[in-house]
């Protein structure tokens, strides 16, 4: 079967549903072509079912209510697990068909196969039933998404050895878990096992618990970790697992030996390029296995374009602008090319930490003149009502107060940043916040508050030189 069609993306994730959307709205003929279910790891096993696997475990533990209230009326951990798995599928499923809908919807066409590219933007389709398509394009989007990285020598043909892909599949209580990688991934699943009465160690190879986070933040985020029970173990790696006695044997780099039940490993994450057919293509990858593609998200072949965890695995809201903006372009659209650049970033651990922007440190590296608002979150309206605290931090540039980053840490921080995101994406000031009548009792009120401290502060920066002009020192 020959068809044209003006884009045939490859990969229903994030990136490859918004792409095929916004083309399908300007007329465009698209088809989809996706080897497993529509949504991608956002709606498989990661995104979606892990923030479910954690709402579901606060609820279920009765984790916010026995520090709010000192009574903890939780279910018991083996019938969690079950109650857990039911309702990560419920989403899963939930989600893929919400995909699929839309995507009908705008009348665009689905094919579940695997795609190899040829040359002449040709796409070969296989079907698992061995079928075979051969489709031609005007435009290819690649957008196939990533997989938990494995490393040799890691056993994960050991049931109780697991990445963060198969970790759903926990069908027992282990009495203690391992987890491997400080960043976003591995706190998340520390946090959340912990919350469901799983003692988890946490070993991070950085010094420092998430290394891209704002430091003050990072070191509030441990502080609390280990106060709920994660043990945190920093400056080591997994250097070899295996199993003894009935129980897994961790080695670590810097010498000490853990025994633990399980091991979950979440150290990085590995772009899902073979098997497309890229060299054939003339499609090249950079120096670190990733597709090589411009500020326009073309390829080296001429009419394919990348985006999403093929180029740069990441949060799902940079892989959707990344296809918008192929999309765009492939289409010849005027608007739509430009991609927030700005630094974001959301882990949903419990409590969650979100940022915007610059940290701190990247400020004072670079020889900005800076101050800090904050805003403590215990003491807003909110934060009493909840029974819950954090911290809400500003980084404002002293010479103009703009916005140079936004940073929470605390009770929906991913939901809180988004506010602080729109002034530093749009190079605001900081007065900006007290322009606006925030409502409350909200966690965003805070804000206001962090606003007036940082322009409290800023006002310590400030000193006259001869003459009465305004000289701006740094922060010491």
């Amino acid at each position: 079967m020959d068809e044209v069609y003006d884009l045939v993306v490859i990969g229903a994730g994030p990136a490859g549903e918004v792409a095929a959307e916004l083309a399908a709205a300007f007329g465009r003929r698209v088809l989809v072509v996706e080897r497993d279910k529509p949504g991608g790891v956002v709606t498989t096993t990661g995104g979606a079912p892990t923030k479910a696997l954690r709402e579901a475990a606060v609820d279920l533990t009765g984790y916010r209510q026995e520090e709010v209230y000192g009574v903890r009326a939780a279910v018991p951990l083996n019938e969690v697990l079950r109650i857990l798995r039911a309702r990560v599928e419920r989403v899963r499923d939930v989600l893929q068909e919400a995909v699929g809908h839309r995507l009908a919807a705008r009348g665009i066409g689905y094919l579940q196969g695997t795609a190899c590219l040829g040359r002449g933007r040709t796409v070969r389709v296989t079907s698992s039933g061995g079928v075979e398509h051969q489709l031609t394009a005007r435009a290819v989007l690649v957008a196939t998404g990533s997989r938990p990285t494995h490393f040799p020598g890691v056993p994960f043909d050991d049931p109780d050895v697991y990445d963060s892909d198969q970790v759903y599949s926990l069908r027992t209580v282990p009495e203690d878990i391992v987890v491997v990688g400080g960043g976003a991934i591995g706190v998340e699943f520390a946090t959340v096992l912990t919350a469901l009465g799983i003692p988890a160690t946490l070993i991070s190879r950085s010094d420092r618990l998430l290394p891209a986070v704002d430091g003050e933040l990072a070191d509030l985020a441990a502080e609390e970790f280990q106060r709920r029970g994660v043990r945190l173990i920093f400056g080591a790696d997994a250097r070899t697992v295996c199993r003894k006695n009935g129980r897994l044997t961790v080695t670590l780099s810097t010498g000490p030996v853990l025994t633990t039940g399980a091991v979950l490993f979440a150290t990085g994450r590995t772009p899902n390029t073979e098997g497309l057919g890229l060299d054939e293509a003339d499609v090249r990858l950079d120096d670190r296995g990733r597709i090589a593609v411009d500020r326009f998200y073309r390829t080296t072949a001429p009419g394919i374009y990348a985006a999403g965890d093929v180029v740069d695995p990441g949060l799902a809201s940079y892989a959707m602008q990344q296809g918008r903006a192929a999309a765009a372009h492939a289409c010849g659209l005027m608007f739509g090319v430009v991609v927030d650049r700005t630094a974001s970033i959301a882990v949903y651990g419990l409590p969650e930490v979100a940022s915007a922007g610059a940290t701190e440190e990247e400020v004072r590296a670079a020889g900005i003149a800076y101050a800090v608002g904050r805003c403590d979150l215990a003491l807003t309206a909110r934060g009493a009502i909840a029974g819950h605290g954090g911290l809400l931090k500003l980084i404002i540039r002293a010479d103009d107060r703009t916005l140079l980053g936004v940073h929470c840490f605390g009770d929906a921080a991913s939901e809180v940043v988004n506010l602080g995101h729109v002034v530093v994406q749009g190079r605001g000031r900081v007065e900006s916040f007290l322009t606006l009548a925030l409502n409350t009792p909200t966690y965003s009120y805070a804000f206001h508050d962090a606003a007036v401290d940082g322009l409290t502060q800023l006002s310590r920066l400030m000193g006259l030189a001869d003459g009465g002009v305004p000289v701006l020192r740094h922060r010491e």
